[in-house]
């Protein structure tokens, strides 16, 4: 077996860069094996190349429900303020934006994944990139790690093919999840998982647009405003979230969206879906309905389209009058049926968008069979499991990007430990 190393790490993304550097700094040989042509390529990407890298406060209510005891664990084995310390280390400089979002000082999110690489680097650590790994099999002391060379997409005659096997005392599976394919997602990762004995749970996306059923009037296309939404299914409240709401021409995102899109696939396997937005959310039922009846009596006389003026936008003003049964050209008034448009304004959400535009990937290898603490396997000795083929997922805001700092620093640092 050729190219023997301590660590094989197994994608080049925010775990994998980070397990491959926690481990080098610990003393180990590490060669990650990464299929596109840079590292970080996801990362590059985060927060609209802004990179949110983490948040302010982050604890287990941030994550899906069923990964809250597993991640008490793993956040008190790496308290959040060290992965934040982790980054200081690193040189890095950051802000803090809005909801308590952390974002380099730079807001490039090229200059997180660059003093990741030259730290690495400089540790000795060794990047092969359009190198895909096909399998891992556990071997006389340790793993044989098979891989094939991966052609530049921008090479439409470079050859391909070729394939390498190494030999490795521990490996990191950090293959990352099924989002943005375009950009190197996929479910390689998982296929690795299943020959040594993981069970994975069906994926899904998440932190995902929704596609609305019959939308309705296309003009509402690009509108966004500040509401508070709430789920609706089986005839209760399966969620809710605030913040901002974009309209588009095939349904609902904005962040207040993506917030309640984990929620909403789950929703959506068992029935039908609605999100129920409060278009005014700081002005209660009764109060909004006395300020129409009000706005009513100012503008007497004159058109309905005057007395709503200035409310909100007009083209979701415009929607919602119709569906409470009022001309637009009518008459100034009936304040109840318009408070109660837009205090519950209707979507109903036929599925999410696919991976391609999902940020997240829910789902993946099960946590009762990982170590909360160092990320080691339960089912092959010497594998570590990292980031997003886990299924653990949170909302938006950092928290996904935290969790695969947390992931791989603890399975770095434990796999180095020979």
């Amino acid at each position: 077996m050729d190219n023997k190393t301590d660590i094989v790490v197994v994608g080049a993304g925010a775990s994998g860069l980070a397990a491959a550097l926690e481990a080098a700094r610990a003393g180990a040989s590490v060669l990650v094996l990464e299929k596109n042509h840079v590292p970080g390529r996801k990362l590059l990407s985060t927060g609209s190349g802004k990179c949110n890298f983490s948040n302010r406060v982050v604890g287990p209510p941030d994550y899906n429900a069923p990964a809250r005891p597993f991640l008490k664990k793993a956040f008190a084995a790496l308290p959040p303020g060290e992965v934040h310390a982790f980054f200081a280390g690193l040189g890095l400089l950051w802000s803090e934006g809005e909801s308590g979002r952390l974002f380099p000082r730079s807001m490039r999110s090229q200059d997180v994944a660059a003093l990741l690489c030259d730290e690495l680097a400089f540790r000795g650590g060794r990047i092969a990139a359009l190198t895909e790994v096909s399998s891992v099999k556990p071997a006389a002391g340790g793993f044989e790690v098979r891989a094939r060379r991966v052609a530049p997409k921008w090479e439409k005659k470079a050859a391909g093919g070729e394939t390498a096997v190494f030999g490795a005392r521990r490996v990191i599976l950090a293959a990352g999840g099924a989002s943005y394919p375009q950009i190197g997602g996929g479910e390689g990762g998982y296929a690795l998982l299943r020959p040594l004995g993981h069970q994975v749970s069906p994926i899904s996306p998440s932190i995902v647009p929704l596609r609305a059923v019959k939308y309705p009037p296309r003009e509402l296309d690009g509108v966004r405003l500040e509401a508070r939404l709430r789920l609706l299914a089986k005839g209760r409240v399966a969620a809710e979230s605030s913040g901002e709401l974009l309209f588009t021409d095939y349904g609902l995102s904005g962040p207040a969206v993506l917030d309640l899109s984990r929620a909403a696939v789950a929703a959506l396997a068992e029935g039908p879906v609605a999100i129920e937005s409060d278009l005014l959310p700081e002005i209660a039922p009764a109060a909004l309905e006395k300020l129409l009846e009000e706005r009513a009596r100012a503008f007497s006389g004159r058109p309905f389209s005057r007395f709503a003026l200035g409310l909100l936008n007009e083209k979701i003003l415009r929607v919602a009058a119709s569906r409470a049964g009022i001309a637009w050209e009518g008459p100034a008034g009936q304040a109840k049926p318009f408070a109660a448009a837009l205090k519950t304004f209707r979507t109903d959400i036929e599925a999410p968008l696919g991976f391609a535009e999902a940020m997240v990937t829910a789902g993946g290898c099960a946590l009762g069979e990982i170590d909360p603490v160092t990320f080691a396997s339960k089912k092959a000795p010497g594998l570590y499991v990292t980031g997003e083929l886990l299924d653990v997922d949170g909302r938006s805001g950092g928290f996904n990007l935290h969790f695969a700092w947390t992931s791989g620093i603890l399975a770095g640092r434990a796999a180095a430990r020979f």
